[in-house]
Formats: structure tokens, sequence, C-alpha cells
């Protein structure tokens, strides 16, 4: 089984979220599929999204939810990225 780092991309009006997950899957087709099937159920309010290009629509289109990349990781690498991001470092 493979590490893969999965990069999502949120949009809603004109607000952008990018969101990190981590997946182990057996390989990158896999790895999409999961993801895919994740991205489907990204947003409680919307019970049927609409299938876009590498992702959902939700709410008529009112936010979209596709991946944005899939890369090969490792869970050390993963975990800095966390640690870098999520760390207050106050000088």
């Amino acid at each position: 089984m493979t590490d893969y780092w999965v990069k999502i991309s949120e949009k809603e009006d004109e607000e952008i979220r990018r969101h990190h997950y981590f997946v182990t899957a057996k390989d990158m087709k896999e790895a999409r599929k999961v993801a895919q099937e994740f991205i489907k159920h990204f947003c409680d309010e919307d019970d049927e999204p609409e299938a876009i290009d590498n992702g959902f629509a939700f709410c008529n289109r009112a936010i979209t939810v596709h991946i944005a990349d899939i890369k090969e990781t490792t869970r050390e690498e993963f975990k800095e990225f966390l640690l870098k991001t999520h760390t207050i470092d106050w000088k």
C-alpha cells in the first residue's frame, strides 16, 4: 500500500478553501476513487450533488469541490506539513 497526499479545492462564491488529506491505497487510481467518494459527501446540505470534473457541485453549483492534486508522500512528510501549517512560531 502506498500513501498519497490529496489536495482538495473548495469554492463558494469567490472564496477558495484548500484542504489536505492523507489516503493509503494500493495505487493512484484507488486513491483518486477514495477521494472522489469522500468529496461526494463533503457537503451535508446536499444529498444529490452534481458530478463535475474531478469532483462535485453542491447546492445548485453554489459550492464546488474538486481534487486539485494527488501525489505520493510519506506519513512523515505529511505530518511535517501539518505541523508547519498548524504551529504558531511567535518571534
